[in-house]
């Protein structure tokens, strides 16, 4: 016949404890009469199970809880957090756990003191702090542990201490912040996270063993810490595997040592982006070049434009591209000659960029001056390469947009500027004033011009003297007057 549970003895509890089934370890951890030392003995139970039934035992001591609250184990930790027997020092290390499951559980259970959650803060932005918090905290959870190893004023001898840490991400911030050990670097090299091998992979010697298996290594991160090593040999290009990810192959193209198989490769890559990065290359061979003249993409196009080691034959044949981007990116290059505008002037859609561009032969000019559209002839107004002749026909024009591109070029003679001083559109006439040489008569005379506007001009005019101001100081438009009263008082 069984014991009822009430008559089990010390020795039968100790004796369960032991047992080999651990459905009866659990039932020797809830019974309210077994011993401490019983306890204290279940409390490293291998089984997670005997340990978080302990942790939910009513009536817990609070020597169980303490070393429960050190468990490996998230489950454990949480049920030691949910406790009621865990009072506040326990509770503070579970607040400050490195799991965010533990941490949502002991604030849960009870709120933070104000005082400790802005000592935390402090020591997590590294603020100054008392020596005596840092000394609470580095005895508290991971989380604790991490920002005290962190803190600028953390003593060597605790770094040293945190080196050993059961806590890896505190291990971590004690040896980054005095030096990982080359055997570390190396445990890290075969570490199951990235994020430890990527550390590996940006510190330890090339010729070290564990090198190889880096540069084979298909992880994004751990890749893009090599080649971002400022040393990186060109010898090791070789050894990258063949189809790294995106991001390798974007950084890739950017390293001008590249070997030749990777790079023969990148020249055809799918991504656009990489293609273009080697668009921009210091050093692209002529057949490099004409590969990539042929890409689809006219972004690939447009950064080879930009090159000023670009071919004529392609800025010649790019200066009548389907792309208005493109074209005016020929334009705008500094090896454009007459001869390629002369050949962009066949594509009428070409004929504002060429109108304004100084390089533009004469005869071309005069071609365009006479085109249908405004915008044409007013490209060919502003060019400083227009004869005074055509501006002289462009001065007469009918539009008002086309006699203010006259006004505007630095080149107009003042014969010009005199005649479209009495322009009937107030645009063109203020656009005169505006002028930083426009002359003095100029000014005088529109000072008293029909046109508030084009008067609150010569009042904002630098050249303007004290007696035109003097005069425009009583102008009958509240706004010139403000202007000129301002520039008389010296603002």
């Amino acid at each position: 016949m069984k014991r009822r549970t009430a008559e089990l003895s010390a020795d039968d509890l100790q004796t369960l404890a032991r047992s080999p089934d651990e459905g009866l370890r659990v039932k020797a951890a809830l019974h309210p009469h077994t011993p401490l030392a019983t306890l204290l003995s279940l409390a490293t139970d291998k089984a997670i199970g005997v340990r978080r039934a302990l942790a939910r035992r009513m009536g817990a001591p609070r020597e169980v809880l303490a070393q429960l609250a050190r468990d490996p184990t998230r489950p454990v930790r949480c049920a030691v957090a949910a406790h009621p027997g865990c009072d506040e020092p326990l509770r503070r290390r579970l607040w400050t756990d490195s799991d965010g499951n533990v941490r949502a559980v002991a604030r849960h259970a009870a709120a933070i003191p104000h005082h400790f959650g802005e000592d935390l803060a402090r020591i997590s932005r590294n603020e100054p702090v008392p020596a005596s918090v840092l000394a609470e905290f580095a005895e508290l959870g991971g989380q604790a542990r991490r920002a005290v190893a962190s803190h600028r004023e953390c003593p060597r001898d605790w770094l040293e201490r945190f080196r050993h840490d059961a806590d890896a991400a505190v291990r971590l911030v004690a040896e980054t912040r005095m030096g990982l050990s080359l055997d570390t670097l190396r445990a890290f090299a075969r570490h199951r996270l990235a994020s430890y091998r990527a550390i590996a992979a940006a510190s330890l010697p090339w010729d070290d063993a564990r090198m190889p298996e880096l540069l084979a290594d298909r992880n994004e991160r751990v890749l893009l810490a090599l080649l971002r090593r400022p040393d990186f040999p060109a010898a090791f290009y070789p050894q990258i595997t063949d189809s790294p990810p995106p991001a390798v192959r974007l950084l890739l193209a950017t390293h001008e040592a590249l070997d030749a198989a990777h790079l023969q490769g990148l020249l055809r890559d799918p991504l656009a982006g990489v293609r273009r990065r080697l668009a921009r290359r210091r050093a692209l061979s002529a057949e490099q070049f004409e590969v990539l003249a042929s890409d689809d993409d006219t972004w690939v196009k447009l950064e080879l434009v930009k090159r000023p080691d670009c071919p004529e034959a392609y800025l010649r044949q790019w200066s009548r591209a389907s792309s208005e981007l493109l074209r005016r990116a020929v334009f705008a290059h500094p090896g454009v000659t007459p001869d390629i505008l002369v050949t962009a002037s066949a594509l009428r859609d070409n004929h504002c960029e060429i109108g304004k561009h100084p390089l533009t032969p004469e005869h071309i000019l005069v071609q365009l001056a006479d085109s249908a559209d405004l915008f044409v002839r007013g490209a060919v107004a502003q060019n400083p390469s227009t004869t005074e002749r055509m501006l002289s026909q462009l001065a007469r024009d009918a539009d008002s947009y086309v006699r203010l591109q006259v006004g505007r070029n630095e080149t107009c003679p003042l014969s010009l500027l005199l005649d479209l001083e009495h322009d009937p559109d107030f645009v063109v006439r203020r656009h005169i004033v505006w002028r930083a040489d426009c002359p003095l008569e100029i000014l005088e005379r529109r000072a008293a011009d029909e046109n508030k506007h084009v008067r609150y001009a010569v009042a904002d005019h630098p050249r303007a003297t004290a007696a035109v101001l003097s005069g425009l100081a009583r102008d009958g438009a509240m706004f010139v007057r403000a202007r000129a009263k301002e520039r008389l008082s010296g603002s």
